[in-house]
């Protein structure tokens, strides 16, 4: 009867470990392979990617139906004006561009904290803007009739949850 031998140094040892080792390899491969689709813009819904200039025209067309929806009267005109003013999307960070900014001179904790703070600068914009943009809403709402209310409801809880956006 032959023996397997399980020596560090035998071919059976060294296959175990490789097996060991497969789900980390694996799990480095698809995060890389992420991190690539992510960088060549795969990610986004839809296979395109949401410019700034895009953005604004969607909000553009979607306040301008929301108007239309609401038929508000000349006197609601200056409350709308000033919500829309208030509620202008806000200017948002995205993925810090790489080649500037001397990220590839930093070590990867050095990048680690340096994204933090960049998240958490971004995290106090955001939450200023809702802060801006709820007491705006509010004020705008306390100027609409309750029918206005009912629709101006309806249309922001479509737009609020994507319902808006069905079948895209």
């Amino acid at each position: 009867m032959t023996t397997i031998s399980t020596s560090p140094g035998s071919v059976f040892a060294r296959m175990s470990r490789s097996w060991q080792l497969l789900p980390l390899v694996a799990a480095l491969s698809l995060g890389l392979a992420g991190m690539q689709a992510q960088a060549e813009g795969m990610g986004a819904p839809c296979g395109h990617q949401m410019t700034d200039k895009g953005m604004g025209a969607m909000h553009t067309a979607h306040l301008g139906a929301l108007k239309k929806q609401l038929k508000l009267s000349p006197e609601q005109d200056a409350a709308w004006t000033q919500w829309v003013e208030a509620i202008h999307p806000m200017d948002m960070v995205g993925h810090p561009d790489m080649k500037k900014g001397g990220w590839e001179a930093l070590t990867t904790p050095q990048r680690l904290d340096k994204m933090r703070a960049l998240h958490e600068e971004n995290s106090q914009r955001m939450a200023q803007a809702l802060a801006r943009h709820t007491e705006a809403t509010k004020t705008f709402y306390a100027a609409l009739t309750e029918a206005q209310q009912k629709t101006f409801d309806e249309a922001t809880l479509r737009h609020m949850f994507g319902k808006a956006h069905r079948g895209h």
